[in-house]
């Protein structure tokens, strides 16, 4: 069996091709990468990579790039992860066990190109990441494998995203063995009804709004911020700034309007909306980062309140 695996990110390939390439001695792997300007894609590692683990590697040029790449080599089966363009699969009718795409989200609840961002800001108790079998629609066709963790406290956007990056490999082997053993795939057809598309966030889905948002509804923002925009954006005083890190308690806010600071010193409390009141440990401010006990150096004051954007 050929194994054809297409990404935009190193940190979902690399390990991919570290379980795959020898799987079960019997299979081969091919890489499609797809053009991207992430920093952390270095081309020359991953042609090192794959020169010593014997895996035939193909950069993108144009996205047309991708059918005929499918054309030459002739993969049994492909998957798709973390991969940018949109992509035509009735050009890529013929591969054998068809095309499948490993989205880091619940479907069809969280279809779209930022799953992760928007299962942790909403809150849920369960994230999660699915592989489909692909249509010309996005994100939909028959769910073949879904995983789901719980969203602990400490779980935030770089974690989720590095944790799902190792579970997809448990999918694809569950699904190559499978495939290999005769089984018919066990697939099941997504509820229309359920489905709900988010687009890439955007300024506003980044801002804390204090007028509106629950202590808890903060810190999820918080977590899902993580590192990508290096925190939650709100302002005081005139100067934008950033949380990154903060956690939720019941307690007295003592009536204050929400975004109140009520207390400065080790502990950094805010007021917010409810009975509820927000720890914060960690800023950023102006390019640098201050835990939140010495925010009293760079000028907050008791009784000063953050502005809801």
């Amino acid at each position: 069996m050929i194994i054809g695996i297409v990404s935009n990110s190193a940190k979902l390939y690399i390990p991919l091709l570290s379980y795959l390439y020898n799987y079960k001695n019997k299979a081969g792997v091919i890489l499609y990468v797809g053009r991207s300007t992430d920093p952390e894609n270095n081309p020359g590692e991953t042609t090192k990579f794959c020169n010593a683990a014997g895996i035939a590697l193909t950069f993108e040029n144009g996205k047309d790039d991708l059918y005929s790449w499918q054309q030459i080599n002739q993969p049994d089966i492909i998957f798709f992860s973390g991969y940018g363009n949109i992509i035509k699969t009735d050009l890529l009718n013929d591969v054998k066990y068809g095309l499948f795409n490993i989205h880091f989200g619940l479907l069809p609840q969280f279809r779209g190109p930022s799953p992760v961002f928007w299962q942790l800001k909403k809150g849920l108790k369960e994230i999660g990441l699915v592989i489909h079998k692909m249509t010309n629609e996005l994100d939909s066709g028959p769910v073949m494998w879904q995983y789901k963790i719980p969203n602990q406290p400490h779980i935030n956007y770089d974690m989720a995203y590095q944790l799902f990056g190792e579970l997809q490999v448990k999918g694809i082997i569950e699904i190559l063995d499978a495939l290999n053993a005769g089984k018919k795939l066990p697939g099941s057809a997504q509820d229309e009804s359920k489905a709900a598309y988010y687009d890439k966030p955007k300024l506003n889905d980044v801002l804390i709004n204090w007028n509106e948002m629950e202590a808890s509804e903060i810190v999820d923002l918080v977590k899902a911020c993580n590192s990508w925009n290096m925190g939650a954006i709100t302002a005081i005083g005139g100067m934008e700034l950033k949380i990154l890190d903060a956690f939720t308690k019941t307690g007295n806010n003592l009536d204050k309007a929400p975004g109140t600071i009520i207390e400065t010193g080790d502990d950094f409390i805010v007021a917010c909306k409810g009975n509820k009141i927000l720890f914060i440990n960690f800023f950023k401010i102006n390019n640098s980062y201050v835990p939140a006990r010495f925010a009293v150096n760079y000028g907050f004051k008791t009784g000063q309140y953050f502005l809801s954007t």
